[in-house]
């Protein structure tokens, strides 16, 4: 009764400027990525609020960004059960039905075995005991980092199947985004069970700023978690002509990771001042290469080129706080 849970809907208690999205990834078995984002904003300078959903094709790049009213967006305080226009959404299932000049989409997918970043008191989530500190700007959670997917989901005249696919759910909720950031996910790889998040930010802090991270990596029933509040070091960190590197040390374990950027990019809408504006370039198509050792030993390996990444803002500057 303590532990205020990632996928909980954290809107009811608080002022604005505010925003809440739940990221849904799902992957058929074939590399083709579709981004689903049901979520609510309002803005801290104006009287305006909305409910949205976004829909990133990745096959095509195409973003389609639907308002709704607040009214229409119901969700359920205790747990991630969202009902948004005729659209429904949870850790269990997707159900979508949409009919507009613009795009139509109907489908359901439902989500078997979801992989979810521990919950407990002294680690709520992916942000250990960060996400106890009130005055954070961002809240991120991994809500599952692998899961099957069963269904298919029609997109205009496109269907798409995602039978034996994978999906990832994770979700941001505050007042804004961090400043600058690197992003990636994929758990399309050789060996189906390895699901990899990778996430480094410039997060404002007060008057001034820090750079934390949060990589996770599953492999079948383990999760490999390399974080700040968990002891672990950043070893090195470079961007250098379209490839990201990074470097982690925990303990006995040594996570090498390398970034890739792919050739096509949607532009998601993030929250801004006064609305959701278009903001964030996304690849679904970029490469991810990564090695996992302890004590020099390679315990996995792995290598996806249908990759989520963003690389966004300075990066140099999110670069030189981790020296």
């Amino acid at each position: 009764m303590f532990i205020k849970k990632p996928e909980q809907y954290h809107g009811k208690s608080n002022k604005n400027p505010f925003f809440e999205g739940w990221y849904h990834k799902i992957t058929t078995v074939h590399g083709k990525s579709i981004v689903i984002i049901p979520g609510i904003y309002r803005s801290g300078l104006i009287d305006y609020e909305t409910a949205f959903l976004m829909i990133y094709n990745g096959e095509n790049g195409k973003v389609d960004y639907l308002t709704y009213s607040t009214d229409e967006f119901i969700c359920d305080p205790n747990k991630y059960e969202l009902k948004l226009g005729n659209n429904t959404f949870s850790l269990n299932e997707i159900k979508l039905n949409i009919n507009t000049s613009v795009i139509k989409v109907k489908g359901h997918v439902k989500n078997q075995n979801i992989k979810p970043w521990p919950v407990t008191i002294l680690e709520p989530g992916c942000m250990g005991w960060y996400a106890y500190v009130p005055t954070m700007e961002c809240f991120h959670g991994i809500l599952s980092m692998d899961h099957i997917l069963e269904g298919k989901i029609k997109i205009n005249n496109q269907s798409y199947l995602f039978d034996n696919g994978r999906g990832y759910i994770e979700k941001d909720w505050g007042k804004n985004f961090p400043k600058n950031w690197v992003w990636a996910q994929s758990n399309d790889f050789e060996v189906p069970g390895i699901s990899l998040s990778v996430s480094l930010a410039t997060i404002p802090w007060r008057k001034s700023e820090f750079s934390g991270f949060i990589v996770g990596l599953q492999v079948n029933n383990a999760l490999y978690r390399f974080t700040p509040y968990k002891g672990c070091k950043v070893i090195s960190v470079e961007y250098n002509e379209g490839k990201f590197s990074c470097h982690f040390k925990q303990d006995d374990l040594e996570l090498q990771i390398e970034l890739y950027k792919g050739l096509k990019t949607g532009i998601l809408f993030a929250p801004d001042k006064f609305n959701m504006e278009e903001k964030v370039s996304e690849y679904l198509d970029a490469k991810i290469k990564f090695k996992l050792k302890k004590r020099s030993e390679v315990i996995v390996e792995g290598e996806s080129l249908n990759s989520a990444l963003e690389i966004i803002g300075d990066t140099k500057s999110l670069i030189s706080n981790f020296k």
